[in-house]
């Protein structure tokens, strides 16, 4: 049996501007994807997903080199998944190989928005001994930093140049790491979705502008000293943002009378984990709102080990 793992992601700085250009800072989660593929000669793919706690959340079965869906739970998942399984067999030249067992075990709840898709593209390209970003552009639309964050053990900094990925591995854990927290609004959204939303709304904006203030935007994140210097960075990026997809900030929405620090979306606005600053007392704010899922940066995000 072979067994292939991937990191989770959360994206920083330049949501939506990521697929534009922008400069981004994302960050590895501890918590991530789990694959377990065993060869069996037999001509049969039998693929299992499992949650976090252990229980079978889709499973399917394919005949066939071409992947004839035999059965399956979620007939739109299995034809997804084996769209992707078909793009990482013809970049391998395996197409004869697709037989076996596969289980994969997410590491959190399906819909905390830590890339089960990513995590997921990432483990079936290590064990097809491919390019994950090759395998993620040959089926996906997004910028690929989640496929990014999937193979790096630090925090990255992600710009896409003329389709072309630039990836720095980075070492950020700012002196004031204990000050941030993530809160999870239990909001999903469809990434998919709302790319196509914001590719519609570009039209109005000044795209080269926003670009170029979201990049200034990160690097003012990157390089903050203090928690007040990135507040304002935070903020100044929240409300850009807001501007150029006509949305109101997460702030505006649901926590207009949150005093303790500032509060920035991550990835698509509306849903999923928001990043949060301020005291143990202002999470206690959150909670007491109906807000349990609060994580703090030591025990979320992945740092690289010191040898």
């Amino acid at each position: 049996m072979k067994t292939f793992r991937a990191n989770g992601k959360l994206l920083i700085s330049g949501e939506y501007t990521i697929l534009d250009g922008s400069l981004s800072l994302a960050l590895p989660t501890q918590r991530g994807q789990v694959l377990h593929y065993k060869y069996i000669n037999q001509d049969i793919l039998h693929w299992r997903s499992l949650d976090v706690k252990g229980e079978t959340w889709f499973e399917v079965k394919f005949k066939g080199s071409e992947l004839t869906i035999l059965d399956s739970s979620d007939d739109r998942k299995a034809e997804m998944l084996k769209k992707i399984l078909l793009a990482a067999a013809r970049l391998s030249n395996t197409e004869n190989e697709l037989r076996g067992e596969v289980t994969t075990a997410l590491e959190f709840p399906t819909d905390w928005g830590l890339g089960s898709s990513s995590t997921l593209l990432c483990c079936v390209a290590k064990c097809f001994e491919i390019d994950p970003m090759k395998l993620h552009f040959e089926v996906s639309n997004g910028s690929g930093y989640d496929i990014a964050c999937g193979l790096n053990d630090s925090a990255i900094t992600y710009q896409l140049e003329d389709g072309l990925a630039e990836v720095n591995k980075i070492n950020w854990k700012p002196s004031f790491h204990k000050s941030l927290f993530f809160v999870y609004l239990n909001k999903k959204q469809k990434s998919s979705s709302e790319v196509s939303k914001y590719q519609d709304r570009k039209s109005s904006v000044n795209m080269k502008e926003a670009v170029a203030s979201v990049s200034t935007l990160t690097r003012a994140m990157l390089n903050a000293q203090t928690i007040e210097d990135f507040n304002k960075a935070m903020n100044d990026h929240e409300m850009l943002m807001s501007s150029v997809l006509g949305y109101p900030t997460v702030k505006q929405l649901y926590f207009s009378d949150y005093k303790g620090g500032e509060l920035k979306s991550l990835g698509a606005w509306g849903g999923d984990f928001i990043l949060a600053t301020g005291t143990a007392e202002n999470r206690a704010y959150f909670a007491k709102k109906g807000y349990a899922v609060i994580h703090e940066f030591d025990s979320f995000i992945l740092q690289p080990k010191i040898s």
